[in-house]
């Protein structure tokens, strides 16, 4: 692996306005199960202008359970949009793109689902042929992996943030007891909006290492916390739109997918990538990516805080530096 080099300035001022958000209708659109989503729609905004030759543009998938409109202080940060047409897409199933809560029976859907319909935005909607880049955070970056496998000669460049190629062990049994205590409240959606107060306890256990949260947090505010944590989780998220990605995810694993080896990535792989990764990540493995980096010698960059899967806040400033410079 060839580890960026951090020295890089960002000397130009980024300008970052936030756009509205807009709706591509890409029609009937077939999922893996074979089964279609009538009238498929995918929200996105877009920043900056896209050149005359259309190949300054990077697209930027949600994370699991979020919104464009959450992505655009951290896409902002990270991406230099006087240079780059930059464009956030709401993945299938969080809410606004087309998901179990806004579409009549809605199927189980998976990560190259996400992808698929994503390559159908750019397009067939926006008429891009080419990508600059692909890159995202957490379940973003598992698009942005699949990404490469799915359409591996339409991007220069894939950035994938605390993202994995394939679920861990750990990962499953994490998405799995999560689901599990939805589908335990029964079929009561009262009561499955409020089994997402103890989804939110076990997520929140999982964003971070327990240093961080023993450096981060006083005792006596836990309880305080824990059911703020609960009431913005029923406030904010549809447990159906959750399992729905819970799903995706689970089903995620590039190998199968591609039908290729580990080995055999290097070849298959066109883009130039830069896989970043927190090694005391407790939400998302971080060992399938940091091999897919060895193997393929990939642009790497180590986080190493104790802040786990929320690295990408705590150490935003090297990975600003090393996203800067590779893009």
């Amino acid at each position: 692996m060839k580890k960026i080099a951090l020295f890089f300035c960002l000397c130009s001022a980024q300008v970052f306005a936030q756009n509205t958000l807009k709706f591509a209708n890409i029609g009937s659109f077939k999922t893996q199960s074979g089964k279609a989503i009538n009238q498929c729609k995918l929200g996105y905004r877009t920043f900056g202008t896209l050149n005359a030759e259309k190949n300054n543009a990077i697209l930027f998938p949600t994370w699991f359970g979020g919104k464009s409109q959450n992505l655009v202080g951290n896409a902002g940060t990270m991406i230099d949009t006087t240079r780059f047409y930059l464009i956030l897409v709401d993945a299938l199933g969080n809410g606004v793109s087309s998901s179990p809560s806004n579409t009549a029976a809605f199927p189980d859907i998976t990560i190259r689902d996400m992808v698929n319909a994503e390559y159908a935005l750019v397009t067939k909607h926006l008429q891009i042929k080419h990508l600059h880049a692909v890159m995202g955070i957490s379940m973003g970056g598992m698009q942005t992996f699949e990404w490469l496998v799915a359409y591996p000669d339409f991007m220069e460049k894939a950035i994938p943030i605390v993202g994995t190629p394939k679920q861990s062990y750990y990962d499953i049994l994490l998405w799995k007891t999560e689901w599990n205590i939805i589908e335990q409240a029964g079929k009561n959606t009262l009561a499955r909006q409020n089994a997402m107060r103890q989804v939110a306890g076990v997520h929140n256990l999982n964003l971070a290492t327990a240093d961080f949260y023993l450096r981060t947090e006083k005792t006596e505010e836990a309880y305080q916390k824990l059911k703020k944590a609960g009431d913005d989780y029923v406030k904010n998220n549809n447990p159906e739109n959750w399992i729905c990605q819970i799903k995706a995810m689970l089903s995620q694993d590039i190998y199968r997918t591609s039908g290729k080896t580990l080995a055999e990535m290097p070849d298959y792989i066109k883009a130039k990538v830069l896989v970043i990764a927190a090694l005391r990540d407790e939400m998302v493995n971080p060992q399938a990516a940091i091999s897919f980096s060895k193997a393929l010698n990939t642009n790497y960059l180590e986080l190493t805080s104790d802040c786990g899967h929320l690295a990408t806040g705590c150490e935003s400033d090297k990975i600003k530096k090393a996203i800067a410079e590779f893009l």
